[in-house]
């Protein structure tokens, strides 16, 4: 077990509970930038396939990505090291803002910073998105199961289903 690897775990998955904003949208790009490019722990198809089984899993997709790169790096112990990380900032944050945005949620100047904040957490997944996509489509096959893919889900079809279907149709088609 390497000490510098279960640090730069938790700094890692740290700082994406500490920045990430909104959910999966939000914090999805701080951990790929993480996970990707600055550790190297996974490269961009590798990341594609875990981020899309991780969100056909039932749970908050931070956490889902932390222990399967925590386990990845460093066994059960980098497991729980990232876990830990990804999910205890937001927890000491929730309970200490608790009575604070309970007493200010009225306030315009609240309501405004929060409604900010959202198109960023748009503009963040976007940009994961254009990241990946870029490197996920290496053929025209893929290119169509994409495209049904976001067609079923527009059409509320359940993700878990639409992951399902396309691990099976690349398993049939070979790609």
């Amino acid at each position: 077990m390497s000490w510098e690897r279960l640090w730069q775990l938790a700094v890692a998955f740290g700082q994406s509970g500490l920045l990430g904003f909104g959910g999966g949208p939000g914090v999805v790009p701080f951990i790929k930038e993480q996970v990707v490019d600055r550790y190297q722990w996974m490269d961009e198809p590798g990341f594609a396939e875990t981020l899309a089984l991780g969100n056909a899993l039932p749970g908050p997709i931070a956490t889902k990505l932390a222990a399967f790169v925590g386990f990845k790096v460093a066994g059960l112990t980098g497991l729980l090291v990232a876990t830990t990380a990804a999910v205890a900032p937001t927890a000491v944050a929730m309970i200490a803002l608790v009575g604070i945005f309970q007493a200010y949620r009225h306030s315009p100047a609240v309501a405004g910073a929060l409604n900010a904040v959202k198109p960023v957490a748009v503009a963040l997944m976007l940009q994961v998105a254009w990241d990946l996509g870029t490197r996920s489509f290496p053929s025209a096959a893929t290119w169509v199961i994409g495209a049904a893919s976001a067609v079923l889900l527009f059409a509320g079809v359940n993700p878990a289903l639409v992951v399902a279907l396309a691990l099976v149709t690349g398993a049939v088609l070979r790609i």
